[in-house]
């Protein structure tokens, strides 16, 4: 079993729901961070590429199960879809979605990831009352409080401020400069066994994006949340790990939508 965390996320996001799945799989979290975060820049493709050889060195001729969350759940749809003989079950959790800009639900979500400004101009933007504002909002998006801790923008000054800006500005790369209409077109073709987790009032795709993106795939297994936010691994980490084992120990022909 292979979790993908999010970007700008962490392998410690998915401890709680790891250790509830030892017991029944051995399960690999690689970190991320150098694909996101690598000195020369990866497009989401390559990425995809990277992770496929990854799995073809460790499991050879095996197929392994993939959960993601996030854009962790992108690379995973991705995987799926692009090496469908290395996957055997792929569950997505709050998953980035195709033609993801288009379907953030936060204005500034999509200013800032749309227009091509340079990292300096991000960094201007972001000291700004306006980028302080984006700040708030993001990490509501994408931090749990209760588990991490109250972020303090005050603090988030010189190289922090920085450090946010350049991972804002790769993502904004990576999002511009992949072709999404291609990948649209592969997710008609998607025949495996997928579950799709989302909240219904997750603050950066709504539901409407999420239940369009599963009939896209052909995913007809749907559990719906309610409450957990976007990083539902963390802040509700026992029901997820409950879905992810009952989809995994569930027959290929039992489809079903769940609250």
């Amino acid at each position: 079993m292979i979790l993908l965390h999010g970007y700008g996320g962490s392998i410690h996001h998915w401890e709680a729901v790891a250790s509830q799945m030892e017991s029944h799989y051995r399960v690999i979290i690689p970190n991320l961070t150098h694909l996101y975060m690598s000195s020369d820049k990866l497009f989401f493709t390559v990425q995809v590429e990277v992770l496929a050889k990854f799995i073809q060195e460790h499991f050879p001729h095996q197929r392994v199960h993939l959960a993601g969350l996030s854009y962790g759940g992108a690379l995973s749809w991705a995987l799926a879809t692009q090496h469908p003989h290395l996957v055997e079950k792929v569950a997505l959790i709050n998953p980035m979605v195709t033609d993801p800009v288009k379907n953030f639900l936060l204005k500034e979500l999509r200013f800032f990831f749309s227009i091509p400004l340079n990292l300096k101009s991000i960094y201007v933007m972001l000291s700004t009352p306006m980028g302080t504002s984006f700040l708030k909002k993001a990490a509501h998006i994408f931090r749990d409080e209760r588990a991490e801790g109250a972020i303090s923008l005050e603090r988030l000054r010189g190289r922090k401020l920085q450090l946010v800006a350049h991972m804002i500005h790769r993502f904004a790369w990576i999002l511009r400069s992949e072709d999404w209409q291609t990948w649209n077109k592969k997710l008609f073709h998607y025949r495996g066994e997928c579950r799709l987790i989302f909240d219904d009032s997750d603050l950066l795709f709504n539901q409407d994006a999420y239940l369009k993106f599963a009939q896209h795939l052909g995913c007809e297994d749907l559990v719906i949340l309610q409450g957990a936010g976007h990083i539902a691994i963390k802040s509700k980490p026992d029901i997820v790990a409950g879905h992810l084992l009952e989809f995994l120990h569930t027959q290929p022909s039992t489809r079903k939508i769940a609250k």
